[in-house]
């Protein structure tokens, strides 16, 4: 019977791991090398989503005179392949499906063996793992994980990352929040935890236009509030329609759009047919090409999710100019200035979303302040351009490259 080689590598879990300022520290210097320095840069699948999105960014921002990165996916081709191929980078779709943990791992060592990286940097909790297993089979190529979400919801994920996490140097975590639920619930050392956000190009943001209200079903003269996001139990959907319920008959002028679909589709679909007044004012879009031109239309933005990581759809309305009401919950606490750039309320409490989205309705002129004021915090600190100078940065310390 042929076994997991998950373990063969387990019995050097336990071995002691140095911190990554240490090992900056203590690492040799060397000049840069003539050619580039592969890096493999690992993920489950190149759908779009966030953080798929944002390994996307890194690929094409980081100093091709430098680095040589490559893009390996555990799954089959994905919408965001397209993109890296067009700049020219290598793409690798290895078409493992997520319960072949096996046939993954293999395909990746080969991949990675015939490759032969200085560097791997993985994106999510899956190409994390096979990550970490596959390496030896590439040499002895520096490892980082990429933690891009406070996972509140799957447990065991938490066991099996404890259980490897001493397979690899250490982990970049997308938020404050992330890196403090990662030390407390994770496991992991302080010292192997570095924060790098997410970074966004507001380019893509100020060349859109409206659309226009009419084509969405709200009236022009209505209070417009936009949600963007998958409809899962994370983002809070039932919170954020309870509500909206519950201020509708002070505010009839208020409208909620919804942009993106995923299993919590038919509650919604449910919840609006069988009341009346939320049927009146919710919007259900599904899934959308164009959010920043929604972005572009909205008043308001909202995000009721019950844990995250470091929420996109929350960059770009800050981008756009948007004030935002959301939870204080990873990342958002470390985007929303209360008072300042939106509204922070405690996750899971309608009375609370409810009470800040009718105060946001009061005041167009605060609004509009609001939204400049994100829109100054997302360019003096999450642009593309500080997320790779952030990632070179470490990298090259880690490969003692001064």
């Amino acid at each position: 019977m042929v076994r997991c080689p998950l373990f063969l590598f387990l019995p050097d879990c336990n071995q002691p791991v140095r911190s990554l300022a240490r090992r900056i520290l203590s690492s040799p210097k060397k000049l840069w090398p003539d050619s580039p320095i592969p890096v493999a840069l690992v993920i489950t699948e190149l759908d779009v989503g966030g953080a798929e999105k944002a390994l996307v960014s890194l690929a094409l921002g980081l100093n091709k005179s430098r680095w040589a990165p490559r893009v390996f996916a555990l799954g089959p081709e994905g919408p965001l392949a397209e993109p890296l191929r067009s700049a020219g980078l290598r793409v690798d779709c290895l078409d493992v499906r997520p319960r072949r943990p096996v046939r993954a791992l293999r395909a990746l060592s080969m991949a990675l063996r015939s490759y032969r990286p200085a560097l791997i940097q993985s994106f999510l909790f899956h190409a994390n793992i096979a990550a970490r297993l596959a390496a030896p089979f590439a040499g002895r190529p520096v490892v980082l994980s990429g933690i891009r979400v406070a996972e509140h919801q799957q447990r065991g994920h938490l066991r099996l990352d404890r259980l490897t996490l001493n397979l690899c140097d250490g982990a970049v975590c997308v938020s404050e929040g992330v890196r403090r639920f990662s030390s407390l619930e994770g496991g992991w050392p302080d010292d192997r935890l570095v924060v790098i956000p997410n970074g966004i190009d507001v380019t893509l943001i100020d060349r859109a236009s409206p659309t226009p209200r009419a084509a969405l079903g709200i009236p022009s003269e209505a209070f417009m509030t936009l949600f963007v996001g998958r409809l899962n139990i994370q983002k809070g959907i039932n919170i954020l329609l309870d509500a909206v319920e519950s201020i509708v008959p002070q505010c009839p002028a208020f409208h909620l759009a919804l942009a993106g679909d995923g299993p919590e589709r038919q509650y919604l679909t449910d919840r609006l047919a069988t009341t009346p007044a939320l049927a009146a004012c919710v919007h259900p879009l599904g899934a959308r090409r164009d959010v920043p031109s929604l972005l572009k239309t909205a008043d308001l933005f909202v995000l009721p999710s019950l844990w995250e990581g470091m929420p996109n759809a929350l960059l770009e309305a800050m981008a756009a100019r948007l004030a935002a009401v959301a939870t204080r919950v990873e990342g958002t606490e470390d985007l929303i200035i209360p008072g300042e750039t939106g509204w922070l309320i405690p996750r899971a409490d309608s009375k609370a979303l409810g009470n800040a989205l009718l105060e946001a309705t009061t005041d167009k002129d605060r609004l509009r302040r609001m939204g400049n004021a994100a829109r100054s915090r997302v360019e003096s600190g999450y642009t593309p351009e500080r997320v790779v100078e952030a990632y070179e940065r470490l990298w090259g310390g880690l490969l003692g490259l001064g």
